[in-house]
């Protein structure tokens, strides 16, 4: 017990110095700004096919997702700045996605086997790409990574119609991390001190976003007011969670929950009335994907300060893109995701400009 208490007061001690230094760095790079951050835009191409999307960036500005390789299948890839797209292969069958990449050009996803399995993958540069096994079903799939090279994701039995979130470690390879007492659940992210954080159905079958600390284990997140159901999309090190919550009529609205149980709703943008958040950085600030009947589906970043805007209305007005889905964002402010330009569905990489021009 000694110890356990030991630890978690490492661990806040450690959030308010990440806190505290974030924000003294926060002030030094932005400053106090009078207008909204804008950015320049990077297509990062294909694998010679037509489409590329992209679902994560790490905190060097490299960038995983996936893309046609030029014969009808997806492939995943990691985008480097100096090599451009890599082909990071399969595990013996046509097709694989990336959806996760840590600082060390770590990589995880999933991809169909030689046998036509789906399974969870860890790709490296010295080895490869490594099969992740299962939790005693048929298939799984690898969603986020943190720095130490912890995984998680979610694993499939149609034998016993139960899916259930895992995460992996070197040591002990992939462990069960249970339900809110339902037949399902995912975990889509985790952070560097290994908190998870996803969704899960409940007895009730509703799906709610949820919370999992080694130790304590899965806890659900605090239920929206007028919420039908939720999910945990990302957390940081601070332990902010960003998620989303559907309300009646299909309706989205995200939001953002710290470890103290205070929870924000991030509220829509004039244009756009319907969000779903998809990942969050060190200083809390949120990117996703905004739905409205004027814009149609658009890419979208939130902070405390502007609230939610919509990426198009932050790059160059004649670049040609339509930004539809923003998936992630690292501690500088570069936004990855995807969109269409020349009518075409692009992976981008959008970074901050120094000044604002709008």
């Amino acid at each position: 017990m000694l110890l356990t208490i030991k630890n978690s007061q490492m661990i806040w001690q450690s959030r308010f110095r990440i806190q505290r230094s974030l924000l003294a760095m926060l002030f030094l790079i932005v400053g106090p700004l009078a207008k909204p951050q804008t950015y320049s835009i990077t297509d990062l191409g294909t694998l010679g096919g037509k489409n590329s999307f992209a679902f994560s960036i790490n905190a060097l500005g490299q960038i995983a997702g996936s893309s046609d390789n030029g014969e009808g299948k997806a492939h995943a890839f990691l985008w480097t700045k100096d090599s451009g797209m890599k082909d990071l292969g399969t595990l013996g069958g046509v097709s694989s996605k990336a959806f996760g990449v840590n600082a060390t050009d770590q990589v995880v996803g999933w991809s169909l086997t030689a046998d036509n399995a789906t399974h969870a993958f860890l790709w490296t540069k010295s080895g490869g790409m490594r099969d992740l096994g299962t939790l005693n079903g048929s298939s799984s799939y690898a969603t986020a990574i943190n720095d130490r090279g912890e995984i998680v994701g979610y694993s499939v039995d149609p034998a016993s119609g139960t899916t259930h979130a895992f995460i992996w470690t070197e040591s002990s390879g992939m462990q069960d991390v249970g339900s809110l007492g339902g037949r399902v659940s995912r975990a889509l992210a985790i952070n560097i001190f290994g908190e998870v954080v996803g969704w899960s159905t409940t007895k009730s079958v509703a799906g709610h976003a949820f919370i999992w600390k080694s130790g304590s284990g899965i806890r659900e997140l605090p239920v929206l007011n007028d919420s039908l159901e939720s999910q945990a999309v990302g957390i940081n090190a601070s332990g902010q969670v960003a998620g989303w919550k559907s309300l009646a009529g299909e309706v989205r609205d995200s939001f953002i929950w710290t470890q103290d149980d205070e929870i924000r709703e991030l509220g829509p943008s004039s244009t756009a009335f319907d969000t779903r958040a998809a990942g969050i950085n060190a200083f809390g600030q949120i990117v996703g994907t905004a739905f409205g009947q004027d814009s149609g589906m658009r890419a979208f970043v939130w902070t405390q300060s502007r609230g939610t805007l919509l990426l198009n209305d932050l790059i160059q007005a004649d670049s040609g893109w339509t930004l539809s889905v923003a998936s992630a964002i690292n501690n500088m402010g570069q936004i990855a995701g995807y969109g269409m330009i020349d009518e075409q569905p692009h992976a981008f990489l959008l970074t901050p400009l120094t000044s604002a021009a709008k």
